[in-house]
């Protein structure tokens, strides 16, 4: 949601909206430490020297030296004695590296020997971290396990990767936000190898004939690329965008789409660029913001569109399309965007249609360090709150009950002039300061921060899960985001400690950095590879009757309970974990119970998938009603449907028609973003020393 702006002379401050997240930080030392793990799998013949023998347990001689030279000499392998291991086990090494047939021969003489019990090759094994060969990975330590508050996707990729390949994934995650760049070498449209569906481009006319928020010279169509969002000072005098919560000074384009939808599914393992958490899932574009943000209508029709629902409008403004109906219905929306207020009644219900469609709504919190932004704050969306690298909140990012989970934001920690943005959270982006040009990425000196991009990691995150099970609905991917989120941390880097995290709603706001707790940043820190590892176990569900009668027996049939992706469910087992009562058939899908005369009779049943995962399911009796936890499933199969890449046909860009003249940010009207712009425009001006003044210490942390 930031609107970053490149500052040629600040390279450490442009990163960070309204300095919040660089400045007040006292530079540590810490540094990104490198990378976790590899990407190649052991070969089964690999080459080796080293062979594991176990001695049988009636070998007693004073010296193995002595075993191996017996040894050698009956095999007629030329074998040395590295050293022992325990449990009568040694490791021998032999005069050359051998693999395949040779290495097979050479264990069968020594498993022939009467003095030895088991004979292996001594291979290597390599950390369970999925290392891709984008060359700009090393640098995304938000995907890896080199920081407290990193999601670990690089571990989750273990699990799944969203698909056995790009062309296979069924996974689809909207992005609504400024439209994309389809030409970028890491986005590209499906139909020629990339990760982008044909979008739809929802930003409509400011008045009839009037484009200036679209800058693209039409309305509503099918063309859902970024032609950017830069505000001149003409603009910004204009009737369209004065007084519209733009700011005050001009500011370049953002290619904030881009930057999203690259944080999560920029191609991945393809040698070029960043990694994409969601790996192999697919982004639907679609553009609802331009200049200076987007209207509360455009955003509405892009999030009933993005779910496969019709467009709740009776007619279409003249010269603007009529969508058709969205051909790949997403599974996750991702909103980078929003507004201070509380979550408006269209929003409310927007979210409660799509949920029950079955699309997961992620939204960012916002970025004042107050309370958190419709419609991160509307029930049943997923809010994402920002943390700084070692997992307290950044500065800027808001907070609140309404935030679900928190994940990294990115800050510079260090605010020496001409020093590298250390924690920026590097994606794919555009070069042009106004209207497209070289497709880029976002760097340590071209930086990214923001709560827009800590809310693409979340629904990443749900997209892998969805891969998993694709029949678990928005609440409960919510339920298992927030039980596998890893504990907030409760020290700092920073010295002194920063305080406590207080209620957001007490003056003043608290756009320092603080440590988080339960309630005020969510359940934990988004951890990618435990939500995963969540998303594997079954689902328990429930059926009976809501109306009972005391005495009566009571049906309960569990089995609509669901296994993951290729997992099955073995066992049933129903016990009664609070009241009195005995069921009928207790380790059957479907049991009986007699409902209680009177107080309350809880019982639970728990499902088990052949791999030993489990989930339970509780119904609550008492003499009249009986209720339960168990989530109501989606329909269709437990692994999403794949999507072919063939079948997409992509979105055909063409050519913008600007208005007039890159880096983090939009939302325009929808957020104080904005109102940093001038700041940020002038710190470009003043330089150094000014931008030290307009930047206060309190703002960073």
């Amino acid at each position: 949601m930031l609107r970053l702006v490149r500052l040629a002379l600040l390279p450490a401050v442009v990163g960070l909206v309204f300095c919040a997240a660089a400045l007040s930080q006292k530079p540590t030392g810490r540094e990104f430490n490198g990378r976790f793990g590899t990407s190649a799998a052991v070969p089964a013949d690999e080459a080796t020297d080293r062979i594991i023998v176990k001695w049988r347990s009636n070998r007693h001689l004073a010296s193995r030296d002595a075993d191996v030279s017996e040894l050698t000499g009956r095999s007629g392998l030329r074998l040395q004695r590295v050293r022992a291991i325990g449990n009568d086990m040694q490791v021998l090494r032999l005069d050359r590296e051998q693999s395949g047939a040779d290495m097979e021969r050479t264990l069968q003489s020594l498993r022939a020997d009467p003095n030895i019990e088991l004979a292996e090759a001594d291979r290597r094994m390599h950390p369970h971290a999925f290392m891709p060969n984008d060359p700009n990975y090393i640098t995304q330590w938000y995907l890896q396990a080199a920081q407290p508050a990193a999601i670990r996707a690089n571990e989750a990729w273990d699990v799944t990767k969203g698909g056995a390949s790009a062309t296979s994934s069924g996974t689809v995650i909207a992005v609504i936000d400024t439209g994309v760049r389809y030409e970028h070498p890491d986005l590209l449209a499906a139909s020629t190898g990339g990760k982008l569906l044909p979008g739809y481009d929802f930003v409509s006319s400011d008045s009839p004939g009037v484009f200036a928020t679209a800058n693209d010279g039409d309305g509503w169509d099918a063309d859902a690329s970024d032609p950017g969002d830069f505000l001149t000072s003409a603009d910004l005098a204009s009737i369209q965008f004065r007084n519209r919560g733009c700011g005050t000074a001009p500011s370049n384009s953002s290619w904030h789409g881009t930057r999203t939808a690259g944080m999560i599914a920029a191609s991945t393992h393809n040698g070029v660029g960043v990694a994409g958490a969601a790996f192999n899932a697919w982004v639907l574009p679609i553009r609802a913001l331009g200049k200076c943000g987007g209207f509360d209508s455009d955003i509405l029709a892009a999030m009933y569109w993005a779910a496969g629902l019709s467009i709740p409008f009776a007619d279409v403004p003249a010269g603007q399309s009529v969508p058709p109906t969205n051909p790949y219905p997403a599974h996750i929306i991702n909103m980078s965007l929003g507004a201070t207020g509380a979550c408006r009644s269209s929003y409310v219900a927007a979210v409660a249609a799509i949920s029950a469609r079955g699309a997961l709504v992620v939204a960012s919190a916002g970025n004042e360090g107050a309370v958190t932004d419709t419609p991160a704050n509307c029930p049943g969306a997923l809010g994402v709150g920002g943390l700084r690298h070692v997992g307290t909140k950044v500065g800027y990012s808001n907070l609140g009950p309404e935030v679900g989970v928190s994940a990294p934001a990115g800050n510079c920690l260090n605010i020496a002039p001409g020093s590298l943005c250390l924690f920026s959270l590097d994606t794919t982006s555009n070069s042009g300061a106004t209207t497209p040009s070289a497709s880029d990425y976002t760097t340590q000196t071209n930086s990214n921060v923001g709560t827009s991009f800590s809310s693409p990691l979340a629904a990443a995150t749900g997209g892998l899960m969805h891969e998993i099970n694709a029949r678990m609905p928005p609440s409960l991917l919510i339920a298992r985001i927030k039980s596998s989120a890893t504990p907030f941390p409760t020290t700092s880097d920073t010295v002194p400690a920063p305080p406590a995290c207080r209620s957001p709603g007490v003056a003043p706001i608290q756009d320092t950095e603080c440590l988080c707790t339960v309630g005020l940043c969510g359940a934990g820190m988004l951890n990618a590879a435990s939500a995963v590892v969540a998303a594997q176990r079954p689902v328990a569900v429930v059926a009976s009757p809501t109306m009972v009668t005391a005495g009566s027996n009571v049906s309960l049939d569990g089995s609509g309970s669901v296994a993951s992706c290729n997992r099955t469910v073995v066992s049933y087992a129903w016990s009664v974990v609070s009241g009195t009562g005995s069921v009928i058939s207790p380790n059957a899908a479907v049991t009986a119970i007699t409902a209680p005369a009177s107080g309350v009779l809880i019982v639970r049943l728990t499902v088990t998938d052949n791999l030993g995962d489990a989930d339970t399911s509780d119904i609550t009796l008492t003499s009249s009603s009986a209720s339960t936890t168990s989530p109501t499933l989606l329909g269709g199969n437990t692994c999403s449907t794949p999507i072919l890449a063939a079948q997409a046909a992509p979105a055909t860009p063409t050519p913008s028609a600007p208005s007039t003249p890159a880096n983090s940010g939009g939302g325009g009207a929808l957020g104080i973003e904005l109102l940093l712009l001038a700041a940020l425009s002038a710190i470009r001006v003043l330089g150094l020393q000014r931008a030290a003044r307009l930047c206060p210490a309190r703002a960073a942390r």
